[in-house]
C-alpha cells in the first residue's frame, strides 16, 4: 500500500526574538534603564553655608564638620562649605547671611545669636541651624523650644551663667565687686547680663559695667578696669570672649579672677568656666543638620540644651595666688595643670 507522507510548511514564522528590530528596540530600552538607574544611585550634595561672628566659635565648626564627615558627609564628595571665615562684626552679618542666600545653599550653619538673628532676617525658607546661642525663645529665634515652627532650630545655653558667678564666689568667696565688659548690641549678652544683674543682687555683689561694640572699645574696657574689681566676668559675647588672651594677660597681672563662657577659655588661660564645650556643640549641632538634610523640617526639632561642663585651672590660680578649696576641685569636670 503506498502511504501518504505529510511535509509540515518550511517557511513557518521566526521567533520574535529573532526580528532585528525587536532586538534593536530592546538594547535602547536597557541602555536607558540602565543610565536612569545609574543617575538615581548618584548620592545627592549638599551645601552647606556658615555664618560666624567671632574666631572664638571656630571650635564649633570643627566639631560640626568632623561629625558630619562621621555621618557620610565628606567635604568634597557629597557636601561642600561656603565659609569665608568669622564676621568680626554684628554690622557686616546682615550683608554676609544675604550672599550665603544669594549662593542657594540647602543649609546655615549660624554660630551665636548675632548671626542666627542675622541668618533669619536673610531667608524663611532655608533651614538654619543654630549653635550656640543664650536664649532663642527671649530673642525670638523660635517661638516654642519644643516646636520652633519656621525655619531655625539648633542648640541652647539655656542661661547656664548666673551658676557661673556662683563658681566664680565658691572659688573666690572674697569677691565684692565683679567688672563686665559687654557689647550693648549683642542681643545675647544683654539678655545674660539682666540674669546675672538679678543673681549678683541675691549674692551681694556689685557689677561694674563697660560698654565695649568694637575693638577699639575693647581695648579701651581693658584698660578701664577700676582698681575696686575683685574679679572679671565675661558674658557670652562672642567679640568680647574672642579677645579671651589679652583679658587674661591683664587678669594675671592684676592677680584677678577671671571667668569666661565654655572650656576653650580656661585652656586658654581663664580661672574658672562653667558651660558648654564648643567642639562638643558643634557635634551635636551636626546630628540636628542631619535630620533636616534628610527631609525633616527644622521647625518640628526641638531646641536642645547643651550639656555643662566646670572647667578650672589650676596654674592660674596659682599665678593669681588663689588657693581653691578641695571641694570646689572634686566637682570639677576639668582640671588644668600645666
Amino acid at each position: 500500500m503506498r502511504q501518504t507522507r505529510f511535509a509540515w510548511p518550511t517557511n513557518k514564522p521566526k521567533s520574535i526574538y529573532q526580528n532585528p528590530l525587536f532586538v534593536l528596540a530592546l538594547f535602547l530600552i536597557v541602555i536607558i534603564v540602565n543610565g536612569c538607574t545609574a543617575v538615581s544611585q548618584q548620592p545627592k550634595t549638599f551645601t552647606i553655608g556658615v555664618l560666624n561672628l567671632a574666631p572664638v566659635l571656630e571650635p564649633v565648626y570643627d566639631g560640626f564638620k568632623d561629625q558630619m564627615n562621621q555621618l557620610g558627609y565628606v567635604e568634597g564628595v557629597n557636601v561642600t562649605y561656603l565659609y569665608a571665615g568669622p564676621v568680626g562684626d554684628i554690622a557686616k552679618l546682615d550683608e554676609a547671611a544675604q550672599n550665603l542666600v544669594a549662593q542657594k545653599v540647602d543649609l546655615i550653619l549660624a554660630l551665636s545669636t548675632p548671626g542666627a538673628q542675622a541668618a533669619q532676617r536673610a531667608t524663611q525658607e532655608i533651614p538654619i541651624v543654630f549653635a550656640p546661642i543664650s536664649d532663642p525663645l527671649a530673642v525670638g529665634i523660635v517661638t516654642n523650644l519644643a516646636q520652633p515652627g519656621g525655619n531655625a532650630t539648633g542648640v541652647q545655653w539655656a542661661l547656664s551663667e548666673p551658676r557661673r558667678l556662683q563658681w566664680l564666689l565658691d572659688i573666690a568667696p572674697g569677691v565684692k565687686s565683679v567688672y563686665i565688659p559687654y557689647n550693648p548690641d549683642d542681643s545675647s549678652a544683654v539678655i545674660v547680663l539682666r540674669k546675672i544683674e538679678e543673681t549678683a543682687a541675691q549674692l551681694g555683689l556689685t557689677l561694674i559695667l563697660q560698654e565695649a561694640r568694637n575693638e577699639v572699645e575693647i581695648t579701651a574696657a581693658l584698660d578701664a578696669i577700676p582698681a575696686t574689681a575683685d574679679a572679671i566676668f565675661l558674658l557670652p559675647d562672642n567679640l568680647v570672649v574672642s579677645r579671651i588672651a589679652d583679658f587674661v594677660d591683664t587678669a594675671v597681672a592684676r592677680k584677678l579672677p577671671l571667668t569666661a563662657p565654655g572650656d576653650s577659655t580656661v585652656v586658654a588661660g581663664g580661672l574658672v568656666s562653667y558651660g558648654l564645650d564648643f567642639y562638643k556643640t558643634g557635634e551635636q549641632s551636626a546630628r540636628m543638620a542631619h535630620q533636616i538634610l534628610q527631609g525633616t523640617p527644622a521647625g518640628s526639632l526641638p531646641v536642645e540644651t547643651s550639656d555643662f561642663f566646670l572647667s578650672i585651672n589650676l596654674k592660674t590660680a596659682a599665678a593669681i595666688g588663689l588657693e581653691i578649696p578641695e571641694s570646689t576641685l572634686r566637682q570639677a569636670d576639668t582640671l588644668i595643670r600645666e
